[in-house]
């Protein structure tokens, strides 16, 4: 076929199908000139002169092709709404407990407050805490509690070890005067516990069922995506309950190893209106106060938390005590007491001995 032929067809369906009919010579004639003027219309008049002769019409090709396009459209008709109700019944089915377990989690949905959470007493907010370069760090704490735990395992290590020896019996002496004699306050190692990587005594040995009295809101309602109507009841007054010790003791450590001083203090007081002589209150109330810059309270804490009968923080209530005395401008008293420290052999006395140098 000619290359230069055009390229847009020429013949209509009707003069193909008046082709394959006719008897007119001289029509065919015309089609057959007018096909040769494009390559696709001879290709298609040749074509269908072929598909004549086997028998083939216009008329067959479109009943058949109309019947299997029918059968096509008939099958997908049937075949998507089955798809779509199977997809609609598993969803429905994986989704129905998921629901019905958040809608009854929202429903009964309750949020407990605590005053020291969204309350600090104007006294504590009033003080000003002291630059971070300056603060006790958490770090600090946790590095040292660490250190003096792993000297303590190696010393009872080597305690085991020892051969008991036989000692002689003391014999009782008699006083020899009927003056009034002072009594040693009794005093030993209380069990301990760590949260959140520090020091603390376990009272639940110690104490019966210990608790700590706060106050307490329970907001409690139904969310706006539940139901037609959003009804909120909340508590408008605190009130005072009852929670355990550990657990009240556990988020006070949680938000002091935050840096949060006046919020930790706030829990610290309220630990000590129900249990004076807590040395973890006491210890760590002082703490707070050194960061503070309220470094003569921080004494005071510091005081308190070694005149109790559990010495487990004596050695670093004494050190904070010193650096207390220090940063309170009391050069004398700072001076006697690490000296006190470093003629120790405590886990302080060489930090101790560097600072009784530079006096």
């Amino acid at each position: 076929m000619n290359s230069n032929k055009q390229n847009s067809s020429n013949l209509s369906r009707e003069q193909i199908h008046h082709y394959s009919s006719t008897r007119d010579e001289q029509v065919k004639h015309e089609i057959e000139k007018q096909a040769l003027e494009n390559d696709f219309d001879a290709d298609a008049l040749e074509g269908w002169n072929e598909l004549s002769a086997a028998g083939y019409s216009m008329k067959k090709l479109d009943t058949k092709f109309s019947k299997n396009y029918a059968t096509l459209l008939w099958s997908i008709a049937l075949i998507i709404p089955v798809i779509i109700i199977g997809v609609f019944l598993t969803y429905q089915a994986s989704e129905k407990p998921l629901q019905s377990k958040i809608e009854k989690e929202q429903v009964n949905s309750s949020i407990k407050v605590e005053e020291t959470d969204l309350i600090i007493p104007t006294e504590i907010e009033a003080f000003v805490e002291l630059p971070k370069k300056e603060q006790i760090a958490i770090k600090t704490i946790i590095k040292d509690f660490n250190e003096q735990k792993n000297e303590s395992n190696e010393t009872n290590s080597q305690s085991n070890n020892q051969v008991d020896i036989d000692r002689l019996p003391i014999s009782q002496i008699e006083p020899t005067d009927t003056k009034t004699t002072t009594i040693a306050k009794e005093s030993a190692f209380g069990k301990e516990i760590y949260l959140h990587d520090m020091k603390l005594l376990d009272y639940r040995a110690y104490r019966s069922k210990p608790a700590i009295e706060t106050k307490q809101m329970i907001l409690t309602g139904t969310p706006a995506n539940i139901g037609e109507t959003t009804t909120i009841e909340e508590t408008t007054e605190w009130k005072n309950v009852d929670i355990p010790y550990i657990e009240y003791i556990d988020k006070t450590m949680e938000i002091f190893s935050k840096g949060n001083n006046k919020k930790a203090l706030a829990r610290f007081q309220i630990i000590l209106d129900t249990y004076p002589d807590d040395v973890n209150a006491n210890f760590y109330a002082g703490l707070c106060y050194y960061n503070l810059k309220e470094f003569s309270s921080a004494i005071s804490s510091f005081a308190t938390c070694n005149d109790t009968k559990f010495i487990n923080f004596n050695e670093e209530a004494e050190w904070y005590t010193a650096k207390s005395y220090l940063a309170n401008g009391q050069k004398a008293e700072a001076k006697t007491l690490f000296t006190q420290i470093a003629n120790s052999n405590g886990y302080y006395a060489s930090q101790a001995k560097k600072i009784v140098s530079s006096f």
